[in-house]
């Protein structure tokens, strides 16, 4: 233990407590500044922690109000946005990401970039990264965001970190929806030595739009997966 993360240590007794019934469904969790005296631990460190159980559909964020409790994991209005991080752990598999690489980028240079994205800003940051299970390469991905949400902030340093979306959320621009787009795409040549695969193998293809909660939309990616790896699974219920 004395070599975990402060961070996992946060986020796993946060959970269990939320397990335990300290905290009920709609109970809105202590202030950031309480939960960081509690914890003896920086406010970026209570703010992954939390992003994560976000991400894991435990919390959710109440603009203007707080976080509070969601129903429980099997809370799902809407599909989840998939957690690759959050999907490791489930599986006992210890994720991590690799290959990370960040850039500034003119609009116009954003080939794969979504329009929408690139209309709302003319300077993008392009964030690629191999993301891995127990260190074999499942993913890669390649995600461009406007550059104005990254003001003053390290970009290679929140590349290198395990969650995009757990950064974006403590830099008060989470992503609370994506609409995605699946296909199938044959891994070019760049894309199977970051996977270790033959060129040609098939590979899941994600294209992907994130939205923040005012409906913005702040990020487009393609992401490729290994099948053999790892199978997202997407649930849905009816309303």
């Amino acid at each position: 233990m004395g070599s975990e993360p402060l961070y996992l240590r946060v986020e796993r007794d946060l959970a269990s407590r939320i397990s335990d019934g300290a905290w009920q469904p709609g109970d809105y969790l202590p202030s950031e500044q309480a939960l960081q005296q509690r914890y003896q631990v920086s406010r970026t460190t209570i703010r992954k922690a939390v992003g994560d159980l976000v991400i894991d559909g435990l919390l959710e964020i109440d603009r203007g109000n707080g976080t509070r409790v969601t129903r429980g994991r099997d809370h799902q209005p809407d599909a989840n946005i998939m957690s690759f991080s959050a999907s490791m752990r489930a599986m006992g598999r210890r994720p991590g990401v690799r290959n990370t690489h960040a850039c500034l980028c003119e609009a116009e240079a954003a080939e794969q970039a979504s329009s929408e994205v690139v209309d709302s800003s003319r300077r993008l940051v392009h964030i690629s990264r191999v993301h891995t299970a127990d260190d074999d390469p499942v993913s890669a991905s390649e995600s461009w965001l406007p550059a104005s949400a990254f003001a003053g902030v390290d970009v290679e340093g929140i590349a290198a970190r395990e969650s995009l979306y757990t950064e974006l959320s403590a830099l008060d621009v989470g992503i609370t929806r994506v609409s995605d787009r699946y296909g199938i795409a044959e891994a070019s040549q760049t894309e199977a030595a970051l996977l270790d695969v033959a060129p040609g193998t098939p590979l899941l293809c994600v294209d992907r739009i994130g939205y923040t909660a005012n409906n913005r939309p702040i990020e487009t990616s393609r992401i490729v997966v290994r099948t053999d790896l790892y199978r997202p699974t997407i649930t849905t219920r009816s309303r």
